[in-house]
């Protein structure tokens, strides 16, 4: 996962993403979570809230 101003030489797949914010990070792993389950054939059961940690 990377922001727009990182090097991406030598990578092979790229997430664009905002990687320094708490919520957008919450939200690409609940993304990747629940397209993998889905792909299992299982339902996505998670919360968009199970993935982001309280300060």
């Amino acid at each position: 996962m990377c922001d727009s101003n990182n090097t991406t030489s030598n990578v092979d797949l790229v997430v664009p993403t905002n990687n320094k914010g708490r919520r957008a990070l919450s939200v690409v792993y609940w993304l990747l979570a629940n397209e993998t389950l889905d792909r299992r054939g299982a339902e996505p059961g998670y919360a968009l809230e199970d993935f982001e940690t309280e300060l």
